[in-house]
């Protein structure tokens, strides 16, 4: 007599659905029969961390009339957290919408769904996507294109130098090391690196030490078995582990804790890890980028930054030049921001006395700043001609004055004001998801709030 056989039950397959729009769509109760869970994000913020958070092989993006331009936008910025995702559409009235437009979507959707949603067959559509994903995923890798999505900008004699050093540490395996101020694009340089070495086929992984609460980091690092701690469900790789065979860029390096640093100084010694509660030990082969925006040197003088820790990972150093370093590179960077911000049906351009006051400024949020003060202009401007008051820059009296360093400390807190509160305001006054915008962490937010005497 032949023994009963049991079927195994059918794993959950994640899911993002972006919903800009806030229309709610039984998206969960329709599409659990047929075995996908649903991973909701209504706000760009969340989208990102879910990207973070979660493994996604397909999504949906729900596009509506008036937020078409912000759904495209958002779906370039998860993908660059997980470029191997392919897209949904699912469509609430787009009739009226400028054909340029549209016609961009079958650049970002592999498939296109109206209303009323067939729910049998946009599972077929997700199930024969997520196949090809897997497909993508094997034969190639999300940041061989990188560097013609993100080109390092510039003519400038220190941008040139830049692209030619960077370059030159792809060949090695080594670790580097980048410096800069923040906002100068040493996450870039980091994907250039690892685009141009011989691990550009292996995965790139990214973590911000500095967005980390400390109870968080040795668990995001190293992994955990499931029951390792209170709310450990399931076991998790690290993101150590995640980098094999490809690179680990560890940004912010400077605000690990000095225990964290002990363990990470272990792992660049041997190359193997042990997850938090397991017994095994792993054996990791990853090529390592730092960052940090903080000087180093200095945090080891005062004791906030291990010395051994430092001259390990110092081994090849790059600096990313602050931007009023290269001003002669901001008409340029300015081009390309107007380009990638102006809609398709206008292009928008700044007036002679926008740029003089451009070559002018300090910029002391760097190149971040300027593509943030642009995408600001283009969508508050009341014409297609950008001014200064627009791009909401004031240049004080004495700001060509460079020994005038109050003058210039004042009108960074000005600065930074400006940034902790459209930060605040974006994230609906979450602290913690402001923090990791401007990718710093919750203690530096609020101690940045509490010098510009903001009141919450």
């Amino acid at each position: 007599m032949n023994k009963p056989q049991h079927k195994r039950p059918i794993a959950c397959r994640d899911i993002l659905v972006l919903d800009l729009a806030g229309e709610h769509f039984c998206f969960e109760k329709e599409l659990k029969p047929f075995h996908w869970r649903c991973i909701f994000a209504e706000t760009l913020p969340s989208a990102k961390k879910a990207a973070r958070d979660y493994t996604f092989h397909v999504a949906i993006a729900v596009l509506s009339k008036t937020n078409l331009q912000r759904v495209l936008n958002s779906i370039n910025e998860v993908n660059q957290h997980q470029q191997n995702i392919i897209w949904v559409a699912i469509s609430t009235g787009l009739e009226s919408v400028n054909s340029q437009l549209t016609s961009r979507l079958p650049y970002y959707f592999t498939d296109y769904h109206h209303q009323p949603v067939d729910w049998s067959h946009l599972n077929q559509t997700l199930g024969h996507a997520y196949g090809m994903a897997l497909l993508k995923k094997k034969s190639s890798h999300p940041t061989e294109n990188l560097t013609q999505e993100m080109p390092l900008l510039g003519h400038s004699s220190l941008i040139n130098k830049l692209r030619s050093d960077i370059a030159k540490v792809a060949t090695s395996d080594e670790a580097v090391m980048i410096s800069g101020e923040t906002g100068t694009g040493k996450g870039l340089c980091a994907h250039l690196i690892h685009s141009q070495s011989k691990r550009k086929t292996g995965p790139f992984i990214t973590i911000n030490c500095g967005a980390l609460p400390q109870s968080l980091i040795h668990s995001e690092l190293f992994g955990h078995e499931k029951g390792a701690f209170t709310g450990a469900d399931k076991q998790y790789i690290g993101h150590i582990e995640r980098a094999n065979k490809g690179t680990l860029f560890l940004d912010e390096i400077g605000d690990l804790t000095l225990e964290s640093q002990v363990n990470l100084l272990q792992f660049l010694e041997d190359h193997i890890i042990e997850r938090l509660g397991g017994s095994k030990t792993i054996t990791i082969d990853c090529r390592i980028i730092f960052a940090s925006h903080v000087n180093l040197e200095t945090a080891v003088e005062e004791g906030r930054f291990r010395e051994d820790l430092y001259y390990r990972i110092n081994i090849l150093h790059l600096h990313a030049p602050s931007l009023r370093e290269h001003k002669e590179d901001i008409t340029q960077l300015s081009d390309e921001y107007l380009n990638i911000f102006s809609p398709d049906h206008q292009r928008y351009s700044l007036t002679p006395k926008a740029i003089e006051t451009m070559l002018a400024y300090e910029w002391p949020g760097n190149v971040r700043e300027l593509k943030n003060r642009i995408h600001r202009a283009i969508i508050m401007a009341s014409s297609n001609q950008l001014s200064e008051a627009d791009l909401g820059i004031k240049i004080t009296k004495h700001q060509s004055d460079e020994n005038d360093v109050v003058d210039l400390a004042q009108h960074r807190v000005v600065i930074d004001t400006e940034l902790l509160l459209d930060a605040i305001k974006r994230n609906n006054h979450n602290i913690s998801a402001a923090a990791r915008e401007l990718k710093i962490s919750r203690t530096t937010f609020y101690r940045l709030i509490k010098k510009c005497k903001i009141k919450l």
